[in-house]
């Protein structure tokens, strides 16, 4: 799977749903949409661990206090 940005993956599972709340496509092809969905999830979720990663960081050394 290429390389996308946070917001990129979450646009395409938005207008995936639509597409499976369709009644006009196959199951075969809501099969292939469920599974692409299932790895854009998954890539995203592990763009989020590595966000918070960074921001954990980023408090350890005291460089941003508090986010008022």
């Amino acid at each position: 799977m290429e390389n996308k940005t946070y917001d990129k993956l979450i646009e395409e599972l938005k207008q995936s749903t639509l597409k499976l709340s369709s009644n006009e496509i196959t199951m075969q092809e809501a099969m292939k949409i469920f599974e692409d969905n299932i790895a854009k999830i998954n890539q995203a979720k592990e763009m989020l661990t590595a966000y918070e990663g960074s921001v954990n960081k980023v408090l350890e050394d005291n460089q941003i206090k508090d986010f008022e």
